[in-house]
């Protein structure tokens, strides 16, 4: 495909004062459309937030700043992948904890005037060098889980700059470099601490825990700074500015490589990475998922991704459940009946996750036959409307190398880091549409840092120890990417044309997150702020039936002890973001439990 350049366009930083304004006028986590106007830089027209009024051009982001950087760039003639890449460097400064350059992404974009939709994977992924498991050393012993989950060997090759640039390099319309420009202007002179990285950091354990963030976020009293306490950040500024005049391998430039591996040989256990491993990464272009759903196209990431297989499972399945009592309350997340049926569902799909997706470039995966209509309306009439199946097993798709994955629990005491990733989503005034989820895997990844970006612990996806005979799709391997849920979407209408742009953080869970967002945008008409704000429903943990505590979602407890089910009532944490078509415009939301913000004009 033809590369666009406006060689006369260039990103401008946006002045701080701006951005302190902006983030005052997005403080509310449910913007409608009386909230003021706030003014980037001139020429820059006003950005608003777009929970009631539809824009032409939208963004929707894990923060206010990114939301801004990347609705800047599509204001001055940048493309959604030019967006997306300003926005998750500013990502990697205001949200480190979530995602940044030394993690991985997966991109979803639709090329407008060719009409083609494409997917990209830049996962992490495993070095030359492995052993069976994580929890298995060079020597054969098992490790302890808590002293491989953090630190050096949980540590997957980067993927994230590379999967940006492959996608830029294809669909991209601005100088590569000038995209980098509102982060830098941020990191040099400052930003405000974000209220969810602070809520983070405040844990009695923090300042212990992560060490490497204690001179960037934390008082001479070892205690976390203030929210809004202004962070500047001149190390990340400098690599940025590397990674600007060289490309990817910038961040391995001047001594870049040589610090990434030394500091992921820090932990209890280092790194069997090296250099070679960092510089042999490259993107790889993925075909997507698609299935129907009502009158709608549902377009999701493949494998390695098990994130679009179990949603597209689970809405087809919703689908084929017949109307019962009122047909108006078919999809009603209030309905016991309903919330039963949708957490079987889930579980089905889940149980096929389990047993056959692992990275298509080392195992068969049966992807297409995975979400094939005959095949999975056949297994939803195993669901019984009255009572949980007691065990669910995968369903008999055929493959070249059946495996069975042993399911490993996180371990205590990480519960509250499944939530970190960061999800944007990006439409502009042409028509072109990408959605992008990208991620460091837990909380602060591996606690470890490098020219001022956290490593990831991306290689705690791979599945645990097996028994001798039970090969695994997702078991460990040199050079492989282990599975993951995140599920970067783009729904299409009966015309062909995108309708709704999006995806979620939040570990596991991701998949109930978008799953019950789609059903309620798209069966329920339902506005993303509306959707978003819904209590949440999930089958991620095996065994667990999830339910949102403090919301409505809490409330079926009981009737869903009823019907056999395992209830576990706690918070849950999302990271949605979805943009959905109205009219000629574009309506948004970003994830009330967290800081981001969707933006228009």
């Amino acid at each position: 495909m033809m590369r666009l350049r406006w060689v006369r366009s260039t990103v401008r930083p946006v002045p701080a004062a701006a951005l302190l304004l902006l983030l005052a006028s997005c403080a509310t986590h449910a913007p409608t459309g009386d909230t003021p106007s706030v003014v980037a830089s001139a020429p820059s027209t006003a950005a608003r937030p777009i929970a009631a009024a539809p824009a032409r051009m939208a963004v929707t982001t894990a923060h206010p700043l990114a939301s801004q950087a990347a609705l800047q760039v599509l204001e001055q003639g940048g493309a959604p992948i030019d967006a997306a890449i300003a926005a998750q460097m500013v990502l990697g400064l205001v949200e480190p904890q979530s995602s940044g350059i030394g993690g991985g992404a997966l991109i979803m974009h639709w090329d407008a005037a060719s009409r083609r939709l494409t997917s990209y994977d830049g996962l992490a992924a495993a070095p030359a060098r492995v052993t069976a498991a994580l929890s298995v050393d060079v020597d054969g012993a098992t490790l302890k889980s808590e002293d491989v989950q953090r630190g050096g060997r949980s540590v997957g090759v980067p993927g994230a700059l590379a999967v940006l640039r492959e996608a830029h390099d294809r669909h991209g319309r601005l100088p590569w470099a000038d995209l980098f420009r509102p982060a830098i202007a941020l990191a040099e002179s400052g930003f405000p601490l974000p209220r969810y990285m602070h809520t983070i950091l405040s844990l009695p354990t923090a300042a212990a825990d992560h060490p490497d963030m204690v001179p960037l976020y934390f008082g001479p009293d070892g205690k976390v700074r203030d929210i809004g306490s202004t962070v500047t950040h001149p190390r990340y500024a400098a690599t940025l500015k590397r990674i600007a005049a060289l490309g990817p391998a910038g961040l391995w430039a001047d001594g870049g490589g040589a610090a990434f591996i030394a500091s992921a040989q820090r932990g209890v256990r280092g790194t069997l990475m090296t250099e070679a491993d960092l510089a042999a990464y490259r993107a790889q272009p993925r075909d997507p998922l698609c299935a129907q759903f009502l009158v709608y196209t549902v377009c999701m990431m493949a494998p390695p991704s098990f994130g679009g297989v179990v949603v597209l499972q689970m809405l087809q399945m919703l689908d084929a459940r017949p109307a019962s009592g009122d047909p108006a309350r078919r999809f009603d997340f209030d309905d016991p009946e309903f919330a039963h049926y949708y957490a079987e569902a889930g579980r089905l799909a889940q149980a096929d996750r389990l047993h056959h997706v692992g990275d298509p470039d080392f195992v068969s995966v049966p992807t297409a036959a995975l979400v094939a209509k005959d095949y999975v309306r056949e297994r939803a009439a195993r669901i019984s409307p009255t009572r949980m199946t007691p065990d669910v097993e995968a369903g008999g798709v055929e493959r070249r190398a059946p495996a069975r994955a042993a399911v490993s629990p996180p371990p205590a005491g990480e519960a509250e880091s499944a939530d970190a990733t960061s999800q944007l989503a990006v439409v502009d005034s042409k028509g072109n549409a990408l959605s992008m989820t990208t991620t460091i895997n837990l909380n602060f990844g591996s606690r470890l840092m490098a020219d001022g970006f956290v490593l990831n612990n991306a290689l705690t996806n791979f599945t645990g120890a097996l028994r001798a005979g039970q090969p695994a799709a997702n078991r460990m391997q040199p050079g492989k990417r282990p599975v993951t849920s995140m599920a970067p979407t783009i729904v299409f209408d009966a015309a062909g044309q995108p309708v709704a742009v999006g995806g979620s953080a939040g570990g596991g869970q991701i998949v109930d997150y978008i799953a019950s967002t789609l059903v309620e945008m798209l069966a329920n008409g339902r506005t993303p702020a509306e959707a978003l704000a819904r209590g949440h429903v999930s089958t991620a943990v095996r065994g667990k039936l999830q339910l949102e505590k403090g919301t409505p979602a809490a409330a079926q407890a009981d009737a869903l002890k009823a019907k056999g089910h395992d209830v576990d009532v706690l918070p849950m944490i999302s990271g949605l973001g979805f943009l959905l078509r109205k009219g000629e415009g574009w309506l948004g939301a970003a994830d009330p439990r967290r800081d981001g913000v969707a933006l228009g004009r």
